[in-house]
């Protein structure tokens, strides 16, 4: 049998919310019309991400996004046993069954949890796996978290997983990479998550002031130092500096509370805004709204070493970004100019925070910089040309030649 689908996708998350499954979805789909499906459950996790379930036609995709039970986001061992029990298992069954009922020559398996969909979808159809792997392997140590269960058990069975033939892993950094084939993968191709092309929005210049305006934008969880971001706005405040800071994303109800509760406590709330997620068309505007953006992430998990989509998001929106100072985030933002690297500690990112908020005319003389670099450089259709490659190969279809990105001076 010739399955008609040339690429099958399953996630946990929802379509809209799969950064790198959509991302890949939408590039082949524009070369093989009506032959990309996407399979994922509706929600997930303790932060907000869901969507309807049902079955809808997205962006030149056939998603599928099943229904799933209401889940406990308490941070209690508890919850973690009943979500697990009750709202997890019996969503992961319904997923293999879909997924096994759909024939495909390729699949990708969004979240690398689920690598036995994947080998299982391989034996019955004899397609080839491509593995996400959206973090470092064994990374993930979030307090009261079924990721962080499950992490401690990855090592070992993707090492069993690796000696299987056939199979190509995608690591979003080098030494993730690194990682990946350490464990034993031969095939392992870095893909940064930088933003497809349609996310770059037209150049707008930051606001001449008075107040030097931060956004942190994206899902709201413990270890991408919200506190600690928070603390340093208010010291910076104190210390006489104009600084406004904006949040925007979902979070589970107890996060967010937390958070506010932080800023009430903090007599924060004039000039701190915690805002409610906005689609994802708006996402470049609320990087705009700002003089430039935050990639944050405490050395809690060694998970959170990546190269984040947020500090590509708001390069390209035409933002610098000030990031924590792990290797990958520092050797980026060192070889293109486009931010500073700070220890994810209150005092020195207060004392960035009053230096930048002094000197306004230069931030706001990055934001050129930063538009075309992220023009040039960070765009997802040429980031991604080797992997659509290997794709189209399978079904004899040429893939496009890759949009030639911009360089700096070039008109836009």
């Amino acid at each position: 049998m010739t399955p008609d689908t040339t690429l099958l996708l399953c996630d946990l998350s929802p379509f809209r919310h799969s950064t790198r499954t959509r991302k890949i979805a939408v590039t082949v789909a524009s070369s093989v019309p009506g032959s990309v499906r996407a399979i994922t459950l509706s929600r997930v996790g303790r932060f907000g991400a869901a969507d309807e379930p049902g079955r809808s036609w997205l962006d030149g995709v056939d998603v599928e996004q099943l229904p799933v039970r209401q889940i406990d986001d308490r941070r209690r061992f508890t919850a973690s046993v009943r979500n697990l029990l009750g709202v997890y298992l019996p969503a992961l069954r319904r997923l293999r069954r879909r997924v096994l009922a759909t024939p495909a020559r390729t699949i990708f398996v969004g979240h690398i949890s689920l690598f036995w969909i994947g080998l299982a979808h391989r034996k019955r159809w004899g397609s080839h796996i491509i593995l996400n792997g959206r973090e470092r392997p064994g990374g993930i140590r979030t307090k009261g978290s079924l990721a962080t269960w499950y992490s401690r058990l990855e090592p070992l069975l993707l090492r069993m997983v690796a000696r299987r033939r056939g199979l190509t892993v995608l690591a979003v950094c080098e030494s993730h990479a690194a990682a990946f084939r350490k464990l034993g993968f031969d095939d392992v191709l870095v893909v940064r998550n930088v933003p497809l092309a349609s996310f770059a929005p037209e150049f707008v210049p930051p606001s001449p002031g008075p107040e030097l305006v931060v956004a942190c934008v994206g899902t709201l969880y413990p270890g991408r130092a919200l506190e600690i971001l928070i603390d340093a706005v208010v010291a910076a405040r104190s210390a006489g500096a104009a600084v406004r800071l904006e949040m925007t994303g979902p979070a589970s109800q107890d996060y967010r509370q937390a958070l506010r509760d932080r800023i009430v406590n903090a007599g924060a709330e004039p000039y701190i805004s915690l805002r409610d997620p906005c689609p994802g068309a708006e996402v470049p505007a609320r990087y705009q709204r700002a003089h430039l953006s935050t990639a944050l992430y405490q050395a809690v998990d060694t998970a959170n070493d990546s190269l984040s989509n947020k500090l590509f998001e708001a390069v390209v929106a035409g933002r610098p970004v000030i990031a924590g100072s792990l290797p990958e985030n520092r050797a980026l933002i060192e070889q293109f100019g486009v931010g500073w690297v700070v220890p994810v500690e209150a005092a020195p990112l207060s004392r960035l925070l009053v230096e930048l908020a002094a000197d306004l005319a230069a931030v706001r003389a990055m934001a050129q910089h930063c538009f075309q670099t992220g023009r040039a450089e960070f765009v997802w259709e040429v980031e991604t040309s080797l992997l659509q490659k290997r794709l189209l190969d399978r079904t004899g279809i040429q893939p496009p030649r890759p949009v030639a990105p911009l360089r700096s001076g070039e008109p836009n």
